[in-house]
């Protein structure tokens, strides 16, 4: 056999170091990952779409349509916060600075248009702190027009940064009109999963600004507003973060909620009414917290696996997981999950040890539920002069046998099954069934 081994296409998984015992055992683990129109799926929901997601493995634990588009509503003041917490955090915001609310922030989101709002009237000053405090308390239209006015000199200014700082975030599915979620959807849309990662992201970067979130009520005139978040006083855990009534009148949430040091983040949205929202969140949060656990699966340092080397010492490079893997478990699961490494072959060397080289992917179902980098094990210096020409040739008779036989299956009629381009050596795929 070559230097390269046996190519034959994208590689599946190579498992020379990983031990039997570990295999068996993701048999026996029951990897997390179950789908609302899925037939192995236990949990049933009245909700339209829907996603549950473990936030420290960023697993999903159950999703219905989680990518199908649905207006965004007040759910679109996640991201109208996240933008205030970035400039809190970069030192450009102060919780005790001062803001003006214009006139065009009574009018639209005041208590004039209806709307949820914090009683704010034209050239009143608030504090940077009252207005985020009404925006992911009360969900209040007329703070979260101040806020954006006074961030970016115009809401449609601060609406562009909104939808930047979306791409970058690769929320794909999400299309924001301005900072509010007022309005028809034509140009504001979202998904789901988005809002999740949205979510996922401002609890991850702003722990100290998502502490707001908590907050059960607020100040409101004379009196306290209740926080428009219904999980907060059911005693599970729940701590942030908004509600959403589009304008065809369903309703959706997204929440998050620690239980004995987990947490999950769930969204539930195409509900009739809030009483329904509150229970189907409520529901499937309680299923995430009692079906699953977390269960170590490798070690930080484990060797998985084996990457080919071109011009190296030794012709493979062994792949080890940084940092401990750890995957939601659900009990008494009939799922089997296999595993494959993923990579872009050969590595060129040098490879320093530490150098990231692959990517660990963890299937349900043909389905990849986790990613996780694998880094090298070990340094592979370059090889000798003769070494690296043996490479090279055994590479340029690859490609010339691809070419030859892309050129062969043109002319016969098969060129659409004719091999591809590898990513990397195959090897055979460890299955945990």
């Amino acid at each position: 056999m070559s230097r390269f081994g046996d190519r034959t296409g994208f590689l599946r998984a190579s498992f020379r170091w990983l031990p039997r015992l570990m295999l068996l055992c993701l048999a026996g683990m029951g990897i997390a990952h179950a789908q609302g129109t899925d037939r192995n799926a236990s949990f049933e929901t009245a909700a339209k779409q829907a996603l549950l997601l473990d936030f420290e493995t960023r697993t999903i634990l159950f999703e219905r349509n989680a990518d199908q588009s649905i207006h965004p509503a007040g759910l679109v003041k996640i991201m109208t916060a996240a933008l205030a917490f970035r400039e809190l955090k970069e030192g450009r915001l102060r919780l005790e600075q001062d803001m003006i609310a214009s006139t065009d922030a009574w009018r639209r989101g005041g208590a004039v248009a209806g709307g949820p709002n914090m009683l704010i009237t034209p050239n009143k000053v608030v504090k940077v702190g009252e207005l985020l405090t009404g925006l992911v308390v009360g969900s209040a239209n007329d703070a979260a027009i101040v806020l954006a006015e006074n961030i970016s000199g115009t809401e449609a200014r601060f609406t562009e940064a909104m939808n930047a700082h979306a791409r970058d975030l690769g929320l794909d599915g999400t299309r924001f009109a301005n900072a509010t979620g007022l309005g028809p959807g034509d140009n504001q849309r979202t998904t789901l999963r988005d809002m999740v990662n949205l979510s996922a992201y401002l609890i991850e970067n702003y722990p100290e600004s998502y502490a707001i979130f908590a907050q059960r009520d607020m100040p409101f005139g004379r009196n306290r507003q209740q926080s428009r978040n219904p999980l907060l006083t059911m005693e599970i855990g729940a701590d942030g973060l908004l509600t959403g009534t589009t304008p065809a009148g369903t309703h959706q949430l997204v929440g998050s909620a620690m239980q004995e040091g987990r947490r999950l983040i769930v969204a539930v949205a195409g509900l009739e009414t809030v009483q329904e929202r509150a229970l189907e969140a409520r529901k499937l949060l309680e299923w995430g917290f009692r079906r699953f656990e977390l269960r170590s699966l490798f070690p930080a340092g484990t060797r998985v696996g084996e990457a080919t080397v071109y011009g190296g010492a030794s012709g493979f490079v062994p792949l080890k997981v940084a940092e401990d893997l750890r995957l939601p478990v659900l009990r008494a699961s009939q799922n089997q999950a296999s595993l494959r490494i993923a990579y872009r072959g050969p590595v060129l060397a040098p490879i320093a040890e530490g150098q990231a080289i692959a990517r660990l992917e963890i299937l349900v179902e043909n389905r990849v539920i986790r990613t996780v980098p694998l880094v090298a094990a070990e340094a592979v210096p370059k090889g000798s002069v003769l070494a690296r020409a043996q490479d090279a040739a055994l590479e340029l008779s690859r490609q010339g046998f691809l070419k030859a036989f892309r050129w062969l299956g043109e002319k016969i009629g098969f060129g659409s099954r004719a091999p591809v381009e590898p990513a990397a050596p195959t090897r055979p795929q460890a299955s945990a069934g």
